[in-house]
């Protein structure tokens, strides 16, 4: 651009740039437009500077750039300070405002691609102690106080790699906020590594469980157990918060399988379920349904959800990690020595060589089926990641209950249906008084009578002399349009 006819009009340009310096928000301005501001300013620069050169845009590069490494460094002396500062002496207001202006700084920095790991562990540990308020939050569903610092703002594995009640806190508060945004920027709120970690820690911890979990239970406690939840993760919240409460000392809670596909945030759930075993695993337990495997992920939208929220690069990577917890999923568990639950329901009798069965039981496995017992249930094999048809496993997963007596492979999918007298023989057997199953939604029983409908979350299905079945499904308003943000409703569990 050639100045010269310019300028006359000094005064002018000492005004635009004097604009520019104090009254313009440069901060809410793209790059595009920030890169456009600086080549004004340096034309308005040459003219009041007598300068006669054409400018270019190089020459605005050269300030941007220049403009950007001043911010950055103060930014750096901004962090360097706060890592310095004691925070136990602040005040809360105080402390959220270090948290503003530290989160600010760092975003600054690591937009220099030299963030640093430590930086983001005292930022969350900052968040930590002032809450959420530092994030966005729901308010008559809309969004408050997004800004796009917050956009790109990561979770981090704790320091001293301990999961804590506040970390879950935030990571909950995070997962509230981010579902409400593109799902493909889930990874910039949710990094791999951490995926990684947490995954691995929850399942080293259930790799050491048994196929079927006893849990003694405090008589001053209370046990919830709770039904398929399918990728709801808004009514996995609302059930933490506005229903059950969280799990703690006095508070046990036993999920009946079935976290992932169908829902748009299974991998929200499985995630904050996870936390919550490794930080409490002998008050959580998570149990397989058939949707932990990998054909049915891969059909019913778990694959395509980490597709969506990772891209190529890294979806195959979560995918197998994912995987890899499935498999150490335990069955079932008995309850206070009375209550049996587990996803699908009972389960045939095995003939093989490690039960040593005569030929007789072999030539009557043969002719017809019969129901297993626990003993065996506690040898299969549940490390797999897909489970074979006509199989214990399958029944485990698969079998639903049905009104006629009797026990007969199910024609119509994998596993068993099984009568009342096969309830009643199990319960017997195994001195129990309940069984608790899941597995069938609202759809399942579209047509059954008003005892079996499963409108109301769960339905008796088995009364008999020694005991119950009841099926339990927890997933409101399913199945749910997939473009639906959580719609809620009081969630369905039992608590006894």
């Amino acid at each position: 651009m050639d100045l010269l006819p310019l300028i006359g009009d000094v005064d002018e340009f000492k005004e635009i740039m004097g604009i520019i310096n104090k009254e313009m928000d440069l901060v809410s301005l793209s790059d595009e437009n920030l890169r456009r501001v600086f080549m004004i300013f340096e034309i308005a620069g040459g003219v009041v500077n007598g300068r006669t050169k054409q400018v270019t845009e190089a020459d605005a590069e050269q300030l941007w750039c220049s403009s950007v490494d001043g911010v950055v460094a103060v930014a750096k002396q901004v962090i360097d300070y706060a890592c310095e500062m004691n925070f136990q002496d602040l005040d809360g207001l105080l402390k959220q405002a270090v948290v503003e202006i530290l989160r600010s700084a760092c975003n600054i920095v690591s937009k220099q691609r030299v963030f640093d790991s430590s930086l983001q562990g005292l930022l969350e540990e900052l968040q930590v102690e002032v809450g959420s308020t530092m994030r966005e939050r729901l308010v008559g569903g809309k969004l408050e106080n997004l800004t796009k610092e917050q956009d790109t703002l990561p979770l981090s594995w704790p320091r001293n790699g301990r999961i804590s009640l506040e970390w879950i806190q935030l990571l909950i508060s995070t997962f509230k906020w981010s579902s409400w945004k593109d799902p493909k920027e889930f990874q910039n709120v949710m990094p791999v590594t951490v995926v990684k970690k947490l995954i691995s820690a929850a399942s080293k911890i259930m790799r050491e469980e048994r196929n079927c979990v006893k849990l003694r239970v405090r008589e001053d406690s209370e046990v919830i157990v709770v039904g398929d939840i399918l990728g709801q993760f808004h009514d996995l919240v609302a059930l933490f918060e506005e229903n059950a409460g969280f799990p703690s000392d006095h508070r046990y809670f036993v999920f009946n399988g079935n976290y992932v596909d169908k829902g748009s945030w299974g991998l929200e759930v499985l995630l904050v379920l996870l936390a919550w075993k490794v930080l409490m695993p002998h008050r959580v337990y998570l149990l397989r349904g058939n949707h932990e495997t990998k054909n049915c992920t891969l059909a019913y939208g778990f694959w395509a959800e980490l597709c969506t929220k990772f891209g190529k690069k890294d979806c195959k990577l979560v995918f197998d990690k994912c995987l890899e917890c499935f498999r150490t999923l335990p069955l079932a568990t008995i309850i206070a020595q009375g209550v049996y639950t587990t996803h699908g329901g009972l389960f045939r009798r095995t003939c093989s060589a490690s039960t040593q069965c005569s030929t007789g039981e072999k030539r009557q496995k043969l002719d017809a089926l019969s129901l297993g017992s626990l003993k065996e249930f506690a040898k299969v094999n549940r490390f797999l990641e897909d489970v074979p048809e006509n199989d214990l496993l399958s029944d485990v997963l698969w079998s639903d209950p049905s009104s006629k007596a009797g026990l007969r492979e199910n024609t119509k999918k994998f596993g068993l249906l099984w009568g009342p007298d096969c309830t009643e023989e199990f319960l017997k057997e195994n001195h129990l008084k309940l069984i608790i199953r899941s597995h069938e939604g609202p759809d399942a029983r579209t047509g059954a009578d008003d005892a079996r409908n499963m409108l109301n979350g769960y339905s008796k299905d088995h009364d008999t002399v020694s005991g119950e079945l009841y099926t339990l499904f927890t997933a409101p308003n399913y199945p749910q349009v997939q473009i639906l943000l959580g719609c809620t409703m009081h969630s369905r569990r039992f608590i006894f």
